[in-house]
């Protein structure tokens, strides 16, 4: 078995690559990998895999994905016993040769070419090993510190062995087969000069002088500019070399190394570099006026201040990112303020207008500025950006000076304007989130927190405005806790003392004019958002008008694809577009560890006025059509995977569109994870649809999530939906849709234990359906009559009822024919027939077995089947099923089902004798379901107690 970790993982057998259905199941194994024979401890992994953001559920997830990676190199066909993959001392550890694993055969073979004698010898074995990568380690999948702080060392010994090539090419004389790979090497890699050695070298061997000459001099100014250091002595002999022109001699001392004088070149006519002269150097106060009435941020004020204040020998850059609104210039003007006098020697500002693409500051207009504020006159400002940067950090190498960077687009528009030394401190303020490469440190501002926010709304429009909390909350909440809003609309407030805090409120109310309002002057929550949204490509800006016009608070990949009719990774890639907008704020992951974002608000509301005003109804409609067709399709590949198919669900003609697995998962945890972050999603494309006119699309997502809603204990959210699914029928007159809500209908009153009222809704479904000559959709209803009759005592009716579905379903919905033979095994159970019990629930477990044992269903049967060996008095028997129902519901989170199981194990043990223990495990499965309405569940629940206990608990 070969293990493949230095590109995207790969595992070979015998020739064979093994095929892993998850992503994150290849990056598991590569990183044990790459620790081979090392125990790797499950909270490194989850470091490694989410980084910061793990999923809620990170050690189940990784568990599961463990378990499954075990399984697949189990399930080989010939499967190698010296790979072994175990479970240790709170970690996990891969058992395998390290010639197994690539990583581990290029580090020997690195090894092993630094002892051969023969530069040929050296030469075959460095080809050959780093013919071994593929890619970046692990094909890149790990999150950005993840990967780094794994592959650093191998990475780094890539390179080095890439050098190690280099020399060995050059001395071989093989200057030509290799100069443009070490030109574009070096080019990635600045800091490390042997590269920019070699690049000299082979440049000018292959006859390129001028060029070697000219990186060399644009290589020396990222250097000074970057790292404020120079080329070394060894590097600028080189350049020396060059110039001689005798770097084109093959090096004599077998090291790679040109043998020239190592003296550095001296200044010319004795001019000595950094010394500005011809000017009297000021000291600029440029601040604009700080914010009176600057509200809150405390932890924030208390992160940049240190910052901005600590000792060291690194540069002192603080970039303040956030959306638009949310107080960024206001913020960092603050700051500069209170720090003034730590940077005595003066304060630098400038609005560098990267917000707005085409009025945005250049890098030399801004310099110019500064140079001038600084005392140089017009008759000094250099005449290139170059010069002008070289100036600038020679007058501000040995003064305290603070820069205000305001309204900044990207790096390449601050790296010229930060000070070389470290005396200076530089802030920041960006939509984007800027300045990793050049070492700085980013303090994220987000929207206000409530306190904060009805502080800054009294120093704007006095106290009065906030004695009525819940008027002031209500109004706080129309501006989205946003601190540009929060300030129109307290000065709309002070400015018009005659207005209430309730009738701003109901001004607001109207979403459709709320932008309208929320303009004041020169203040407008509009014009912020427009300038982030005129800097984004044109499909993220499609986006975000589909996203306001469906008005989802929360968002995801799936979400997306689906209104884009795009793939997952184009979807995934223009969601980062927002998100580097502000427009997105990131929200967590779900179970399986995909991420979700949020929408804010008031985006929302400008993503709405943009579609409306620039979008076509008929493509929005469309949109719209695809996402409730992906939350269909979703659905419905969850209700497979837990019954095994449609299982007596109706299904209406709203055209699917498929999403692609990775963005949800497809085992029946991931997807029951996709619902329980999903849920308030559903329920707004089931209200969405109705609004819409599409009464089909609304029953059909409604008839779809039911059987969803209860497992998770939602019972207002189940009846909401059927409520609104009913009106929408009624209302486009979709006579089906009637008959499929009101069975869905009945099964809410069933669990509710209202028999009667269950009863006509089912009768109702079945006159509609029979009216309409659906005998598919008569079968479902008599499956269901069957169980009233089942619950009223009435096993016999309940017996003909099941009998006359079976004849239909067998044909037409094999999980359904499944459903139905274990409720006809339980009516056989009420008549104390216990042979007919055991067929009934046999062939139902089989059948189950044939559709891939879908764990709810199939579980559902053995938990029957156990209760039918308790009847018999087997309770020893019983005992494993109800233990294997117990762990099949527990992993899905189904609280019912783990009751059922519960409600059984407890009779087991109390017919064991072991009655504390019974008692124990009753109350637990009476927590699990207890509401204050009680369910059907909690009924059976409460009638064991009585029956073993004599009392109601």
């Amino acid at each position: 078995m070969e293990l493949r970790v230095l590109g995207p993982v790969e595992v070979w057998n015998r020739g064979v690559s093994l095929q892993f259905a998850r992503r994150q199941q290849r990056v598991l194994l590569g990183i044990l990998a790459l620790e081979a024979n090392q125990l790797v401890t499950g909270d490194r992994l989850v470091d490694l895999l989410w980084g910061e953001r793990p999923p809620r559920r990170a050690r189940a997830v990784l568990q599961t994905r463990l378990s499954e990676v075990r399984a697949i190199l189990d399930l080989a066909e010939q499967p190698d016993p010296a790979v072994l993959l175990e479970t240790t001392g709170g970690g996990y550890l891969l058992r395998v040769s390290p010639e197994q694993v690539d990583a581990q055969l290029f580090k020997a073979l690195v090894s092993d070419q630094r002892t051969r004698g023969s530069d040929d010898e050296a030469r075959s074995i460095l080809r050959s090993a780093l013919a071994l990568w593929r890619g970046p380690v692990l094909g890149g999948w790990l999150p950005d510190e993840g990967q780094a702080d794994l592959t650093r060392g191998l990475d780094a010994l890539r390179l080095t062995a890439t050098e190690d090539l280099f020399d060995v090419e050059l001395r071989l004389g093989n200057h030509r087969d290799i100069v443009d790979e070490v030109v574009e090497l070096a080019g990635r890699h600045p800091t490390r000069e042997r590269l920019a050695g070699q690049m000299m070298r082979a440049l000018t061997r292959s006859g390129r002088g001028p060029e070697a000459l000219t990186s060399f001099d644009r290589w020396r100014r990222w250097l000074r500019d970057e790292l404020g250091t120079d080329p070394s002595a060894e590097l600028q002999a080189i350049h020396l070399a060059v110039l001689r022109g005798v770097a084109d001699q093959p090096d004599t001392d077998g090291s790679g190394t040109a043998v020239v004088s190592t003296q550095p070149p001296h200044p010319p006519d004795g001019q000595q570099r950094g010394s500005p002269a011809g000017f009297q150097l000021s000291t600029p106060r440029h601040l604009p006026a700080d914010i009176a009435d600057f509200s809150g941020r405390q932890p924030e004020l208390a992160r940049i201040e240190k910052i901005l204040l600590r000792p060291g020998t690194g540069a002192r850059i603080a970039v303040v990112s956030g959306p638009a609104g949310v107080g960024k210039t206001a913020f960092s003007i603050h700051v500069a303020h209170r720090l003034a006098g730590s940077f005595p020697d003066g304060q630098l500002y400038v609005n560098l207008r990267g917000a707005d693409s085409d009025r945005g500051l250049t890098p030399y207009e801004v310099l110019g500025r500064f140079l001038r504020a600084l005392g140089v006159d017009g008759l000094h400002l250099p005449a290139t950006l170059d010069e002008r940067t070289d100036l600038y950090r020679d007058l501000l190498a040995d003064r305290r000076l603070l820069v205000l960077l305001d309204n900044a687009a990207a790096d390449d528009q601050l790296s010229a304007l930060i000070p070389g030394g470290t005396s200076c401190g530089v802030l920041v303020t960006s939509r984007a989130r800027l300045g990793a490469i050049l070492g700085a440190q980013t303090v994220a501002l987000a929207v206000m927190d409530a306190t904060d926010a009805a502080l800054l709304l009294s120093r704007i429009a006095g106290p009065g405005a906030v004695l009525d909390e819940a008027s002031a909350t209500a109004l706080l909440s129309r501006c989205a806790y946003l601190p540009l809003a929060i300030r129109i609309v307290g000065a709309k407030l002070a400015a018009k003392p005659h207005w209430t805090v309730d009738r701003l409120v109901q001004l607001l109310d109207d979403e459709r004019r709320r932008l309208d309002r929320l303009s004041h002057g020169h203040l407008d929550v509009r014009a912020s958002l427009a300038l982030s949204y005129q800097v984004l490509s044109p499909a993220a800006r499609t986006l975000l008008r589909r996203l306001g016009d469906i008005e989802i608070a929360e968002v995801s990949d799936w979400l997306a694809a689906a209104l884009l009719d795009t793939t997952a990774d184009r979807a995934q890639e223009l969601l980062e577009q927002l998100i580097d907008a502000q427009l997105l704020d990131f929200s967590g992951h779900y179970p399986a560890g995909q991420p979700r974002y949020r929408l804010h608000d008031l985006v929302r509301l400008f993503g709405r006025e943009r579609a409306l005003s620039e979008a076509s109804p008929g493509e929005l409609g469309a949109a719209r059509g695809r996402a409730f067709g992906a939350a269909l399709s979703i659905i419905e590949r969850l209700l497979h995977a837990l019954y095994g198919g449609r299982t007596l669900t109706m299904r209406g003609g709203t055209p699917r569109w498929e999403v692609d697995e990775l963005l949800v998962g497809s085992s029946a945890t991931d997807l029951l994870g996709w619902f329980d972050v999903e849920r308030p999603t559903i329920v707004s494309l089931v209200k969405r649809a109705a609004r819409d006119g599409l009464g089909e699309t609304a029953w059909d997502l409604a008839c779809a999530a039911s059987p969803l809603f209860p497992m998770r204990r939602q019972y207002d959210d189940w009846q909401h939906v059927l409520d609104v699914a009913w009106e929408s029928a009624l209302a486009t007159n979709d006579i089906r849709g009637q008959a499929a809500i009101s069975y869905r209908l009945g099964m809410v009153t069933v669990d509710r234990q209202e028999f009667d009222r269950a009863d006509e809704h089912f009768q109702r479904a079945r006159r509609i359906f029979d009216k309409m000559d659906d005998p598919y959709g008569v079968a479902v209803v008599d499956a269901y009559l069957a169980m009233v009759s089942r619950f009223r005592g009435q096993p016999g009716a309940a017996l003909r009822r099941y009998s006359s579905a079976l004849t239909v379903l067998r044909d037409t919905d094999v999980g359904g024919a499944a459903f139905v033979l274990r409720g006809m095994g339980q009516a056989h159970l009420d008549l104390g027939d216990q042979e007919g019990a055991k067929a009934h629930l046999d062939e139902s477990i089989a059948l189950y077995d044939t559709i891939g044992s879908p764990p709810m269903g199939r579980g559902q049967a053995l938990f029957w089947q156990g209760m039918r060996l308790l009847a018999a008095g087997r309770h020893d028997q019983a005992a494993p099923l109800f233990d294997h129902v117990l762990t099949i519901t527990a992993v899905l989170g189904d609280r019912h089902g783990q009751a059922q199981a519960l409600r059984g194990l407890g009779i087991c043990q109390h017919r064991a004798g072991r009655i504390p223990q019974a008692r124990a495990t009753l109350d637990e499965a009476l927590r699990l379901v207890r509401q204050p309405t009680p369910t059907i569940v909690e009924s059976f629940v409460r009638r064991t107690v009585r029956d073993l206990f004599g009392d109601d608990c």
